[in-house]
């Protein structure tokens, strides 16, 4: 299973991601879309890159869920998405990352059990919600 992490959330976190999933979750490579598939590319461009690989994508942009086109692409290509709703003031790097690690089982179960094209929202507190 491949999870791209949005551009926006740091190359970093998805190294963390992979170097922590090595002991426990094997099938799962985590990618930077700014590594994977270049940096600054439009959501236009993402979205079927990485619906053709049957991936995830995880993102802040909530714009993706809101704007026709994008929206439209999500559908047509099979897109599960994550959007993490991080406050203003706390969508540092380092919330980011304590938000995914302590949602990380919970993604991992909803991409195994839903059907796509599906998106959640992941907030700072109180429980994940579909879109």
């Amino acid at each position: 299973m491949e999870i791209y992490i949005d551009e926006n959330l740091s190359e970093y976190v998805a190294d963390a991601l992979n170097s922590l999933n090595k002991g426990y979750f094997r099938d799962i490579i985590v990618y930077s879309t700014k590594l994977k598939l270049g940096k600054g590319q439009p959501d236009e461009i993402i979205i079927p890159s990485i619906g053709k690989a049957n991936g995830i994508l995880i993102t802040k942009d909530l714009n993706i869920h809101r704007t026709r086109l994008q929206y439209q692409l999500c559908e047509a290509y099979k897109i599960g998405i994550f959007f993490l709703k991080m406050q203003k003031g706390m969508d540092k790097h380092w919330e980011i990352v304590k938000l995914l690690i302590n949602s990380w089982e919970e993604i991992l179960e909803k991409i195994s059990k839903e059907s796509r094209p599906f998106g959640y929202e992941i907030p700072i507190r109180g429980k994940m919600k579909k879109l």
